[in-house]
């Protein structure tokens, strides 16, 4: 199985760009995978999106376009100060034996949250965490699209974002599950493995939440039995900017089930050609 990720920069123009999307269609079919995830997907060319995913064998497709375009055109606060113009998109190819991509309901009042007292759905950018689920012969396989904000212009809401994605899947639990998609963070890697956060514990009272949600959700789903693909595969020694998704940072992620066997994890550079981040791909032996 081979899975990708891509943030396709549909926030400028947030109207979206044809050519660019035309291109980025393009790569998505030259690579072929069976999954893939998109974030910042513009909801102005959201039938574009559809047609061509279907014009190269990805009919089964979920995203989460009409959430923002329906809180876009809110003017209850907080929703009339912030630009809900592009959402997630998650495709599986009809030529892959994986069937039935479905989206997940981020309900408060059912599931494992039913009876919870902490709900966990706090962002109100709601458009950014697509959960879905598709089968894989008699294996459900939960998948995660994300995209954190960045906290340099929105904040305490980046940290909801990750904070919601974490403990949602912590609590759902049941492996084998696919989380990728644009994180904005870490700031670093040490070769030790330790993460350098975007916040430092003088700064403030958000700091230890901020903190917190970087590590938990790139590192805390271990207890679940999920790895993050790349270092899984790569290690830490040697950390290089060649590996990177975004200028000099590693925001692009892929963490997954260690049960679903990864054997490969990489950037593909060649997506800065229309995108300002790299493409993730990674490749399980299933």
């Amino acid at each position: 199985m081979k899975v990708l990720s891509w943030n396709v920069q549909g926030a400028f123009p947030w109207q979206g760009s044809t050519d660019r999307i035309q291109s980025q269609v393009k790569f998505i079919a030259e690579r072929q995978p069976d999954l893939f995830l998109l974030n910042e997907v513009t909801t102005k060319k959201r039938d574009l999106w559809l047609d061509s995913l279907q014009d190269i064998g990805y009919s089964e497709i979920e995203d989460s376009m009409e959430w923002a375009e329906t809180l876009g055109n809110s003017d209850i606060p907080p929703h009339e100060d912030i630009n809900h113009v592009n959402g997630n998109l998650t495709a599986l190819y009809d030529g892959f034996r994986g069937t039935n991509l479905t989206r997940q309901s981020p309900s408060i009042r059912d599931g494992p949250w039913k009876n919870s007292e902490l709900k966990n759905w706090n962002t109100n950018f709601p458009e950014k965490i697509l959960p879905t689920a598709f089968k894989l012969g008699e294996t459900k396989v939960a998948v995660w699209n994300v995209r954190a904000v960045p906290g340099t212009n929105w904040g305490e809401e980046k940290v909801k974002i990750l904070e919601t994605a974490s403990r949602r899947i912590l609590k759902a639990g049941e492996p084998p599950i696919i989380l990728a998609g644009d994180f904005n963070a870490p700031k670093g890697e040490r070769e030790d493995g330790t993460l350098i956060p975007w916040r430092s514990e003088t700064q403030g009272q958000l700091s230890e939440r901020w903190i917190a949600a970087e590590r938990n959700i790139l590192c805390g789903l271990t207890e679940i039995g999920m790895v993050n693909v790349f270092r899984h595969i790569h290690g830490y020694e040697g950390v290089e900017v060649a590996e990177t998704s975004h200028t000099t940072f590693r925001f692009d992620h892929l963490i997954a089930s260690e049960d679903l066997s990864p054997i490969d994890c990489y950037y593909d550079h060649s997506g800065f050609e229309c995108s300002d981040h790299a493409l993730i791909i990674g490749e399980f032996d299933l």
